[in-house]
Formats: C-alpha cells, sequence, structure tokens
C-alpha cells in the first residue's frame, strides 16, 4: 500500500514540476535566469519591479498556482519516502533520522503554502521591504528542508543498498 503511495506521488511529483518548468518557461530571462525562483528570493522593491516588469502577470500568478497543486504531491512522495526509506534499514538512527526528516517536508510545504501566499500579495502591490524580506527567508528554510529529505533519501539509499548486499559477494 505505501509503496502505491509512494509510486504515484513521485509520478504526480514528475507531472507537476514538468508542468511547472514548462508553464513557467518564460519567466526565465536575462534578468531573471532562475524564473520564479528569482521572485521567491526578491528581497527588495526595487529587484520585485525589475522581474514584475518583465513578466507576464497571468504567466507568474499561474505558476504559483500550479506549485499549489504540486506542493501536496511532493510534500506526500519525499515525506512517505524517507519514512519507508528509514523503516527498511532496520537502523534506529536512521529510522529517528527519516522520521524527523519526514516532518521536515510537511513544514518544507507548509512554509511553501505561506511563500505563495506571500509572492501573490506582492504581485498585486500589497508588499514591504520586510514582507519581502520574510517571503525570500521562508523560501530559504523551505529549499533548506527539501533539500535535507532529498539528501537522505541519496544517502539512505546508498545505505540501504550497501548493508543489503550480501557479505563475501
Amino acid at each position: 500500500m505505501k509503496w502505491n503511495a509512494i509510486r504515484l506521488s513521485a509520478i504526480t511529483t514528475v507531472i507537476f514540476f514538468g508542468w511547472l518548468r514548462l508553464q513557467g518557461a518564460g519567466l526565465i530571462t536575462d534578468i531573471s535566469s532562475m524564473g520564479i525562483v528569482d521572485l521567491e528570493l526578491a528581497d527588495s522593491p526595487a529587484r520585485l519591479s525589475t522581474l514584475l516588469l518583465s513578466w507576464n502577470k497571468t504567466t507568474v500568478v499561474n505558476n504559483i498556482l500550479i506549485d499549489f497543486l504540486f506542493i501536496p504531491s511532493y510534500a506526500l512522495f519525499l515525506s512517505l519516502g524517507c519514512r519507508q526509506l528509514a523503516m527498511s534499514t532496520n537502523n534506529a538512527e536512521m529510522i529517528k533520522v527519516g522520521h524527523i526528516t519526514a516532518k521536515g517536508v510537511w513544514l518544507a510545504a507548509l512554509l511553501d503554502v505561506i511563500e505563495n501566499l506571500l509572492m501573490l500579495g506582492s504581485i498585486e502591490g500589497y508588499y514591504s521591504t520586510s514582507s519581502l524580506v520574510l517571503t525570500r527567508w521562508v523560501a530559504i528554510i523551505k529549499f533548506l528542508l527539501v533539500a535535507i529529505a532529498i539528501l537522505f533519501l541519496l544517502t539512505g539509499s546508498i545505505y540501504y543498498l550497501v548493508k543489503k548486499k550480501p557479505h563475501g559477494a
């Protein structure tokens, strides 16, 4: 059952990620080499204005709306993946770290929702330097939590494969 949920959430994560990249391709310009990520990290009214003047507003808003669909997909995939991998190692420390990491993914998802709401407000002109800096830090913490989960999945997979390998083989 859990493996089916992991597979389904992995497939939807890839689909939504691809959709975000395809739909947001117009946000990647000479001014914004990272596309929507540049908006997530914009920490001044001048930077925000530069980005918004160079982009189609509908494209930006739609990209953020698609992200709202992406959030539960990646959160479910990463959290289930961390938990399942941790449990399959039969190592108490890996299980503990995996469960903490899985919880961190849901915190990242919550931060992603907050970040999106802040960005939508900024696009509509409801922002201050403080709210832009807040958006930036919420995004940075979100990216770190997601990166930790991906790192756990990569290193945990290596650990699992090495431990699973029969001795003398």
